[in-house]
């Protein structure tokens, strides 16, 4: 049966006075589900933990020395120069401007690192800290949000290095730029929901951790990463089928709106921003069900 461990604070009186320690009480609950109120008040008043635990994962990874900044940086530039060279050199069909070329390709790129980065790190984020779960009585979920929080360490270089190459293509600046806010409020959403399904699924089966980096791969090429969206309908208008599978990809709307402000300077589509919200909404409450149902099973299956 599915419990809860709720804090109770009791007094214990020793020779040197009295002094609270927290006694970890379990009771059922219903629906395999902790009391949110409680679970999500604990988050929050460890929130310094999962920051703490991120800074120290990036600095045991390397990440805050400069030369680790830079292959943050020059790994997806890399990537985006193949990228293009297939893509425009390649095809045959060479952009009137190498440079705002690149940037399309550029922009699709760091914006799904982002979320590679986030389902990536969270998988591996109940199944790595087995010694922690096994000593601490906390909230698991602080462990895939200290994933989001590396992730959006080692993004943000991605976007000084974006803004760069974006001034040297002469592309414009305008008051669209607001909307890259609320994007990138429903990408984060998105993307920790995805990372919560796919922690508390690698407990279960551990060949998850092992099989996703290849089908994040083939994701870069079902998301508007590679061209815009205003281009996949055009390119792909005689194949519907390909477009319909295109337009069901939970990134086809907010990478797509992502690039709708960056690129073309202009509020995104209205149908995309509701689409990419609702897909949001469906993988926040879908990942946290799915862990938070089965966080007590953890500790043991690990």
């Amino acid at each position: 049966m599915a419990v809860m461990d709720a804090e109770a604070e009791v007094g214990r009186r020793s020779g040197a006075g009295n002094s609270s320690v927290p006694v970890h009480v379990y009771e059922p609950y219903h629906a395999h589900l902790p009391p949110l109120r409680v679970y999500f008040r604990e988050v929050w008043q460890r929130r310094r933990f999962a920051y703490r635990m991120a800074h120290a994962t990036l600095k045991g990874r390397n990440y805050e020395t400069v030369f680790g900044q830079l292959w943050l940086v020059i790994n997806p530039l890399l990537l985006a120069a193949v990228y293009f060279m297939l893509v425009t050199v390649l095809a045959g069909s060479p952009h009137s401007n190498p440079l705002m070329g690149f940037t399309v390709i550029l922009s699709g790129l760091f914006s799904y690192y982002y979320t590679r980065n986030i389902v990536q790190l969270s998988s591996t984020s109940i199944t790595g800290g087995g010694k922690m779960i096994m000593n601490m009585a906390f909230p698991k979920a602080l462990l895939p949000l200290s994933s989001l929080f590396s992730s959006f360490m080692m993004y943000w270089p991605t976007l000084v290095v974006y803004a760069i190459a974006h001034a040297a293509a002469g592309r414009a600046v305008g008051i669209a730029f607001a909307w890259l806010v609320p994007i990138f409020v429903v990408q984060t959403v998105f993307s920790f929901g995805c990372g919560l399904f796919f922690a508390a699924m690698a407990v279960y089966f551990r060949d998850t951790s092992s099989l996703l980096p290849y089908a994040l791969r083939i994701w870069i090429y079902l998301s508007p990463v590679l061209f815009t969206v205003s281009q996949a309908k055009e390119k792909l208008a005689a194949n519907p089928w390909l477009l319909w599978i295109f337009k069901v990809n939970p990134l086809y709307p907010i990478i797509g709106s992502w690039n709708q402000v960056v690129l073309e300077n202009r509020a995104p589509d209205g149908a995309l921003m509701v689409y990419g919200t609702a897909w949001a909404v469906v993988a926040l409450i879908g990942g946290a069900w799915f862990f938070l149902s089965r966080e007590r099973e953890f500790a043991y299956r690990i």
